[in-house]
């Protein structure tokens, strides 16, 4: 009796059910994706669970108003689902869906006549006292800054720095990325990440003290 030939298959995680919400706390990003390229609908919104907040943030710093947020938000998932077989397993996800998000709000912006100020209501929180720890004896007035609650003030000074600034702030700070993920997302070389970040707290703080901030 002639045996059955089966074709190899791309190594699906072992779950009991793969879309069970316990089940999927223990699997890490790429594992998702590979179910997700199995069709797995459900499987795709664990993507969507657990980016929406992040990128909610992110994009808001770019973009500067809620609504649209949310319509430059869905174009983010449209097209990664739509790209997801594309993406390598290899490579860290979360720099290629911020990379997809930081472009999706370039081309936006671009296509609008005016340009909205971004806040930065969100970023001072406990993870900036942690980024800035690397940056202690360099800059040591951002540290000064960051501990100060005078929200309308950064929100004043931040207005004022070109969209490049913001963004480099935003995923260094709120997002946390490091240099070499920031560099994935921007698409510039590190070197060039570094430099764009100096220069945004250089301008950040001179405006800050032109407010009397600092």
């Amino acid at each position: 009796m002639k045996r059955e030939t089966t074709t190899k298959q791309k190594k699906v995680p072992k779950l009991i059910n793969p879309c069970d919400s316990k089940a999927m706390n223990d699997l890490d990003d790429n594992e998702v994706i590979v179910l997700t390229r199995q069709k797995n609908q459900e499987c795709y919104q664990e993507i969507v669970k657990r980016y929406q907040k992040r990128l909610s943030a992110y994009l808001y710093h770019l973009v500067g108003n809620k609504e649209e947020v949310e319509d430059v938000l869905q174009e983010v998932f449209v097209k990664v689902y739509k790209n997801i077989k594309k993406f390598d397993v290899n490579q860290k996800f979360s720099s290629w869906i911020y990379r997809i998000a930081h472009n999706e709000a370039v081309n936006f912006l671009k296509k609008k006549t005016r340009r909205r100020l971004v806040s930065w209501e969100d970023i001072i929180s406990y993870k900036d006292q942690m980024a800035l720890q690397e940056e202690q004896g360099q800059e040591s007035s951002m540290d000064v800054w960051m501990r100060k609650e005078r929200r309308q003030e950064v929100k004043d000074a931040i207005a004022k720095l070109p969209k490049k600034y913001r963004a480099v702030l935003a995923l260094r700070y709120e997002c946390v990325h490091s240099y070499q993920e920031m560099a994935e997302i921007l698409g510039k070389p590190t070197n060039t990440v570094g430099t764009l970040l100096r220069r945004a707290k250089k301008r950040l703080v001179t405006v800050l003290n032109e407010q009397d901030v600092l």
